[in-house]
């Protein structure tokens, strides 16, 4: 690509000596010095091998070069302004992309991004949720700037800081056979019941899915044939339905746990809990507009 050979500054100067119809009065509208203003345009003409002024009675008209470059210098400098605009001062312009597993991309982003929206109404922010697999990739391809995932990754070339943790908790329909064997309330069910019990499961690549084996396999070993529902949404309303039990994120099942549509079960299982990690490329920083839009941890 060849090198641009005039700057907006020498544009900037041709437009204050249009608009004054000398140099000296453009070197006062852009504070310069007379000699500086006809240096720039004496260097515009002749990068431009064109005249771009007449002289009458004393005064530096436009000629048709000249009104034909004016049209496009005036459109030039005004992006330039704008783009001065949006960028400086304490609420800058910005266009950013954030990959984002299903639970976070759900339920926290939405949160995020209003408060952001609020502080910074200029900006743009694309969104894209997916299985913490469907984010590292769009992380590792450039298809996102930041990413948001369920849990640790060992993906080469990807920088995870710890920003939250999410509470995982055993949950099942009033109605199920399992919420109902916990009367009198509180009586923990015990790893064989659990063991025994119809599993809702996401798919492999789910930072959900890795989580919930993480902690169920050690106790429970392998999962007696699981059902697997390719969303936290399917199996939060399969749940609700009685197809089984499942261990979702407790942001995920709030309102059904508010409203009695779901219960949390007693269960002899240790807590569960998983990280949520903020991820960018390596050769891309965490920068202070993502950690504006985060938020500290």
């Amino acid at each position: 690509m060849a090198a641009l050979r005039f700057t907006l500054r020498q544009f900037e100067i041709f437009a204050a000596i249009a608009r004054t119809g000398s140099t000296s009065g453009a070197a006062a509208d852009v504070s310069i010095s007379q000699s500086a203003a006809s240096a720039a345009l004496s260097d515009l003409e002749l990068t431009l091998g064109l005249q771009l002024f007449d002289r009458v009675s004393k005064k530096l008209v436009l000629n048709e070069s000249g009104r034909a470059l004016n049209v496009r210098a005036m459109t030039l400098l005004e992006a330039a302004r704008a783009i001065s605009q949006d960028f400086d001062g304490p609420n800058p312009s910005s266009h950013f992309k954030i990959a984002a597993s299903s639970t976070v991309g759900n339920y926290l982003v939405p949160d995020l991004l209003a408060n952001y929206l609020r502080i910074h109404p200029c900006a743009r922010v694309d969104i894209q949720i997916g299985n913490t697999s469907e984010v590292l990739r769009a992380i590792t391809d450039f298809k996102a700037d930041v990413g948001v995932v369920e849990g640790p990754s060992n993906v080469p070339g990807l920088v995870l800081t710890h920003w939250r943790d999410d509470e995982l908790i055993v949950v099942a329909a009033p109605h199920h056979p399992l919420t109902l064997r916990q009367f009198p309330p509180h009586v923990p069910l015990d790893l064989a019941t659990l063991r025994d019990a119809t599993w809702l499961v996401r798919e492999e690549g789910s930072g959900t899915r890795d989580a919930v084996q993480s902690a169920l396999l050690p106790h429970l070993g392998p999962l007696k044939c699981p059902l697997v529902l390719g969303s936290s949404e399917a199996i939060r309303r399969a749940v609700v339905l009685g197809v089984g039990i499942s261990c979702l994120s407790r942001l995920l099942v709030a309102e059904e746990l508010r409203t009695g549509a779901l219960v949390e079960l007693c269960t002899d299982l240790p807590a569960i809990s998983r990280p949520f990690h903020i991820v960018v490329h390596h050769e891309r920083a965490m920068n202070s507009t993502f950690q504006r839009f985060f938020g500290p941890a």
